[in-house]
């Protein structure tokens, strides 16, 4: 079996739907406040466009979630008939 094939997501439960439309209102809710509230004086450029933090914050998380399942497929993943070559290899 390949390794890197995608397979479905298993369906989410009735709370972990509820959840995550939670986490998602909230988001916007914040997101949305953002433009009213200026929390500070911008300290540079990008700093003072509303939600950059928020963008800042959600591509920053995406892409140390995706570099670290590459590391974990590169580093710690072993083919699936690893254990049986290593014995034969004693042998």
């Amino acid at each position: 079996m390949d390794p890197h094939v995608d397979t479905p997501a298993a369906p989410l439960s009735p709370t972990a739907r509820k959840l995550r439309t939670g986490f998602f209102a909230v988001l916007a809710l914040l997101a949305a406040l953002n433009l009213v509230v200026h929390p500070h004086e911008p300290h540079f450029g990008l700093d003072a466009y509303p939600g950059f933090w928020a963008l800042f914050g959600l591509v920053g998380a995406v892409v140390l979630g995706r570099v670290a399942k590459g590391l974990a497929h590169t580093v710690l993943g072993r083919s699936e008939s690893y254990y049986d070559e290593k014995s034969n290899a004693k042998s």
